[in-house]
């Protein structure tokens, strides 16, 4: 098995294929991962790609007289999707007789189109949608999925603000949707300095975005989850702010107060692995 850094931000885990495998029609699993697999010969239920409809499949455990643990009937699999031999296909565990099978070009092709679909959308409903897709496509929970997309954002590059023209003024551009739903699932609508949050009505929490830098524009180190209260000593108190080397805001000193920023970066992997596991 061999470790190397994902292009996503996401962790998996590969197979490679061989062609005596293509030429049988069969996924034989190494032996590094078969702890996921039943341990009786039995039918599996295995989902192909992005589709919601299993096919049942004839699963062999190691210790049958093959002495190799596989998933038979790959065989139209491999053809619709032109596996070659030593591409790399990507298994996701759903439960213990539920799995999904992925080229990994397919793979990294339907969570990137996923991610730009959320970057541009200003539908929260099709946000959710989007993220509800990732985690199908990684077998992710949805906060998994939460904290690996905050990750991809905060490695950004910071830019200038844009402003928005209207009739009579320039208006300087808002938050998008997308960014800031992930802002709110992460820091569950509470202040990043204070810890403080509370519900509206309709059972949203209440929070506001306070860009650090004013003129830059909507990147995670710019951005600051925070109570009415605190946004507003930003805005009329004497500030003194304290950044760290990568540009997170760590340290802010209101008047002769001084608080710490909570930030989710510190819980969240600066890179992903994928597995490759072989024969």
């Amino acid at each position: 098995m061999k470790k190397t850094e994902s292009e996503i931000p996401y962790h998996y885990k590969t197979i490679r294929i061989t062609q005596s495998r293509i030429n049988k029609g069969l996924l034989a699993i190494p032996v590094s991962l078969i702890d996921y697999f039943p341990k009786d010969k039995k039918k599996i239920q295995v989902f192909y790609g992005d589709e919601m409809k299993a096919v049942q499949k004839n699963f062999t455990p190691y210790k049958s007289t093959s002495r190799e643990c596989r998933i038979g009937g790959m065989g139209k699999f491999y053809s619709k999707f032109n596996v070659e031999d030593g591409e790399e296909l990507v298994v996701q565990f759903i439960d213990e007789n539920q799995f999904r099978i992925l080229t990994e070009n397919q793979y990294i092709t339907l969570v990137l189109k996923f991610e730009n679909d959320l970057d541009l959308t200003d539908d929260e409903g099709v946000i959710s949608t989007k993220l509800e897709n990732i985690s199908l496509i990684t077998g992710l929970q949805y906060n998994e999925i939460i904290r690996s997309e905050f990750s991809r954002l905060s490695k950004e590059r910071i830019l200038k603000r844009k402003y928005n023209k209207s009739r009579t003024s320039n208006t300087k551009e808002g938050v998008p949707i997308s960014m800031r739903k992930i802002l709110m699932e992460i820091y569950d609508g509470k202040c990043q300095i204070s810890g403080f949050g509370f519900l509206k009505k309709n059972g949203q929490p209440y929070f506001e975005l306070h860009h650090i830098q004013p003129n830059l524009g909507n990147h995670l180190k710019n951005l600051l989850v925070l109570s009415p209260n605190v946004h507003a000593q930003f805005t009329f108190a004497n500030v003194k702010e304290f950044f760290d080397e990568q540009g997170w805001l760590r340290k802010v000193i209101f008047n002769d107060d001084e608080f710490s920023v909570n930030h989710i970066i510190d819980d969240i992997p600066s890179a992903f692995q994928k597995e490759t596991h072989f024969f």
